[in-house]
């Protein structure tokens, strides 16, 4: 199950900024947009698997412009990705210090969204503590005290039970 969520998820941030990454270093090195667009492999399965229609549109000989129309379940991050490069295709000129400013971004992005998991880890750890702690006392107390074991199977008891767990 976990394997098939991963297949579809959408690539992430740091995957597309690392594709980024290779992009340009292969454009700085003196290779074309298309060559660069058609030899770089993403690391990342998701990216792969989202740019794989991308190379194959490139390899039958479509247009730089034609070919990087964005892929269905390419998510934000690589359809940003993608726009800088069809933009790049389209005005000439170098693309690399436009692929490697996306890069910084998508890298940006995923910077905050681990800062925004980070600060949320607190108040997720809160909720499960107040969760679990009222229901494993009241479990302790059933145990180990009869006042309570014969309160909480009184008919009112129960009652007050169900409906604070509910």
């Amino acid at each position: 199950l976990l394997a098939r969520h991963a297949e579809r998820r959408p690539p992430s941030a740091k995957a597309v900024a690392e594709w980024c990454d290779d992009l340009a270093r292969q454009l700085r090195s003196g290779s074309t947009l298309r060559d660069a667009m058609t030899t770089t492999l993403p690391n990342d399965p998701a990216t792969r698997r989202a740019t794989d229609e991308l190379r194959r549109r490139l390899d039958r000989g479509r247009s730089m412009a034609d070919a990087c129309r964005p892929p269905v379940d390419s998510g934000a991050h690589l359809g940003l990705a993608i726009i800088v490069i069809t933009t790049a295709a389209r005005l000439g000129g170098s693309p690399a210090p436009a692929i490697d400013r996306t890069a910084g971004t998508l890298r940006q992005r995923a910077v905050d969204a681990d800062e925004r998991t980070v600060h949320a880890a607190q108040a997720r750890l809160s909720a499960h503590v107040l969760t679990a702690v009222p229901l494993a006392m009241l479990l302790l107390l059933l145990v180990t005290d009869d006042d309570v074991r014969a309160t909480a199977t009184s008919t009112l008891g129960a009652t007050c039970i169900a409906v604070g767990l509910s």
